[in-house]
């Protein structure tokens, strides 16, 4: 293992940057809903294997300061990065360990939450039988951990690219060599395949432009390091097993994605004795590639599937925005709401409309269970002329979180409504933003930003108005660092040139709007 990480990775660093799936809080709500106690968030104790330049970890402190973070990585180039991060954002809950896994006892203690994201795949099969001793080992008795890795049968197909690209770059050792052959090799292939208007060529032509779009760092890692191990999600649980953990779920219990028709649930029914059988022939259906699962310690009570009464305990944010906000909910007819992606819905259903609306008036803050099944509720008499019991209204507030209308948690962070008078955002989102780099958010997501964007969100510490801003904007545009454009960069297609004040309020309105300023 020190070979496989301590080259390359020194060499062409991991750059990405947060997984808003592996939050503590993503982790705890999923447990939660599947009937277990997960450990309470305010003053966890949380690891993370192979944790890179800790641009994770850092930000997960920075929401729960309460907490204690560890991240272990065995390049140590990425530890100094990561530790770097951690004292330029005044992060002092989160410490980092140059180190093999292999050699984490008990002297670091227990962790309510263990993270490896990107990890287990990529490394010897001794070193994933070392992943899963320390989750089991140094797992509190009702903590979580998340693993994820690539999965057969989707990973079949990538696999065979794969070794293709690993065979021709076999003697070349230099990083950037090696990209530039692997990428020339696969377009080689599929340029020679064109004529043939076989499945074949289409097979080759899909993976030379995915090699050609695939970021340095990404490629390199993801497809061509020494070590990719996929395994079927049914060893994988088995796995697991072997260590005394059980499979709980994947790591969000609302995000289910097999839209399939009741004829084949009917089906699929017979075919599985168990939920894991169950599980592994929807890989079978969807050609799985990647799950993110989470484990407990096994003889841990576990509902098999949701358990809407647990909502009782969380919050709730709106996913979705009412194409016309100030309709009326109760008018009769449908109405259309819009998400992320160009996703849409229409309902006629009052009681949803009324839920949807109260949530996006309060977005990005949230609701909890008693205010949420009360504007069910009120609905409900306003349409029928009686609310219906709680247990039916917690239903019904699960249907709509079940189908991602909205998101669950246990964390009420301060993310603003409106733009206070000297706005401010979190350290580590304006230290990336001076960095050029993506900058994670309140919500720990991972966002590409403008030009624009970026030179204002690295100015707001709490110390500037909105004059301020403006002010700054006039003498980024004066020094050429910005064009003066929506986005900073110079003007193309039908982008317009505007004034330093429309920039600079455009600008915050959408830092705003993307939920980096604090509340």
């Amino acid at each position: 293992m020190k070979e496989f990480a301590g080259t390359t990775y020194d060499e062409v660093p991991y750059m990405a940057s947060s997984f808003a799936n592996t939050h503590p809080e993503v982790l705890a709500v999923t447990a939660l809903m599947r009937g277990l106690d997960p450990p309470p968030l305010a003053d966890a104790r949380v690891l993370e294997l192979g944790c890179a330049r800790g641009a994770n970890l850092v930000p997960m402190a920075g929401s729960m300061p309460g907490a204690r973070f560890v991240g272990i990585d065995l390049s140590r180039k990425q530890i100094e990065e990561a530790e770097a991060l951690a004292a330029a954002t005044g992060t002092t809950n989160v410490t980092f360990h140059a180190m093999d896994l292999r050699d984490f006892d008990e002297s670091f203690g227990e962790f309510d939450y263990i993270v490896a994201h990107g990890l287990y795949s990529w490394v010897p099969p001794d070193v994933q039988e070392a992943v899963l001793e320390v989750c089991v080992r140094r797992l509190s008795p009702h903590g979580i951990a998340y693993i994820s890795y690539n999965t057969f049968p989707g990973w079949h197909l990538s696999v065979m690219f794969r070794e293709m690209m690993l065979y021709r770059t076999r003697k070349i050792s230099d990083p950037v060599e090696r990209l530039r052959e692997a990428r020339g090799f696969i377009r080689f292939l599929a340029d020679s395949a064109k004529s043939e208007g076989s499945l074949w060529s289409v097979l080759l032509a899909e993976q030379a432009n995915y090699v050609e779009q695939a970021q340095d760092w990404y490629l390199l890692h993801d497809d061509l390091e020494s070590e990719n191990n996929p395994v079927y999600f049914s060893e994988m649980v088995e796995r697991a097993a072997r260590h005394g953990l059980q499979y709980v779920t994947e790591e969000r219990w609302g995000t289910s994605d097999e839209i399939l028709p009741p004829e084949v649930w009917k089906i699929l029914d017979r075919f599985a004795t168990n939920r894991i059988e169950r599980e592994q022939y929807l890989d079978f259906i969807r050609n799985g590639r990647f799950r993110r699962s989470l484990f407990c310690h096994a003889g841990l009570p576990l509902a098999t599937g949701p358990v809407p009464e647990r909502l009782e305990k969380c919050r709730f944010r709106t996913l979705v925005r009412p194409v016309d906000p100030s309709a009326d909910p109760f008018t009769p007819g449908e109405e259309g709401f819009a998400a992320e992606g160009g996703l849409s819905l229409t309902t006629s259903d009052v009681r949803l409309r009324s839920l949807l609306h109260v949530l996006y008036a309060v977005w990005p803050g949230t609701l909890d269970f008693p205010a949420a099944t009360h504007v069910l509720a009120e609905a409900a008499r306003r349409a029928d002329g009686e609310a219906p019991p709680s247990p039916v209204l917690g239903h019904l507030l699960h249907q709509a979180l079940s189908a991602k209308l909205a998101s669950t948690h246990l964390l009420d962070i301060r993310i603003a409504v409106q733009l206070p008078v000297k706005p401010e955002a979190a350290p580590i989102a304006r230290h990336q933003a001076s960095r050029d780099e993506s900058a994670t958010n309140l919500l720990h997501q991972s966002l590409d930003l403008d030009p624009l964007d970026r030179v204002v969100l690295a100015l707001l510490d709490g110390t500037r108005t909105r004059n301020d801003v403006e002010a700054a904007v006039v003498h980024a545009l004066a020094a050429g660092r910005l064009a003066p454009t929506e986005s900073g960069r110079p003007p193309g297609g039908d982008e317009k040139t505007e004034s330093a004040a429309h920039l600079a309020d455009l600008s915050l309105s959408r830092l705003l709007a993307s939920c980096y300023i604090l509340g």
